[in-house]
């Protein structure tokens, strides 16, 4: 061995004798009322996820309804009778009614994509807020039969005839 390796070696043993003996640092444990507050925080970033979902396929579906307009805008001019100012109106008419709509599906996308950086932000902060803790075990099933306690008694009024 020569004479450098023995001084690295020796550092080396003595780091690793350190880090052995050093003790974990204490995990945080979240109480009950956290864990209650991250839960109802859960289920409602989970009703707005819903309400979200359903918005966009309402939003999709008139989206849809849009471009099927469009193409029956397109099908009306071509056949259109452009000696008669009736027709050429009632097709003018059908242009603004089919610009308004158009109008009207971009901020509906417009607002939705507001509400959902909203809800992603809102979802990284509770992420956020809630991962950092552990629970007990105890704590866990304490208030998961809480929560079933509490959502039995909610639906038996609604299953009584």
């Amino acid at each position: 061995m020569s004479m450098l390796r023995i001084p690295f070696l020796a550092v080396t043993g003595l780091l690793l004798a350190a880090a052995a003996h050093a003790t974990p640092p204490a995990k945080a444990f979240g109480t009950r009322e956290q864990l209650r507050a991250c839960l109802d925080l859960d289920e409602a970033l989970k009703a707005r996820r819903h309400a979200i979902e359903a918005a966009t396929a309402d939003h999709n579906r008139r989206f849809d309804a849009s471009d099927a307009e469009d193409a029956q805008l397109a099908e009306m001019k071509a056949k259109l009778d452009r000696s008669d100012k009736n027709a050429i109106s009632a097709f003018n008419r059908a242009v603004q009614e089919h610009g308004q709509h158009v109008l009207q599906v971009n901020q509906e996308a417009a607002d939705e994509e507001v509400i959902a950086k909203a809800y992603a932000a809102d979802r990284a902060a509770a992420d956020g807020q809630c991962a950092a803790l552990t629970w007990r075990p105890a704590d866990i099933d304490g208030v998961g039969k809480e929560r079933r306690k509490a959502a039995a008694v909610a639906a038996a009024p609604a299953s009584a005839p």
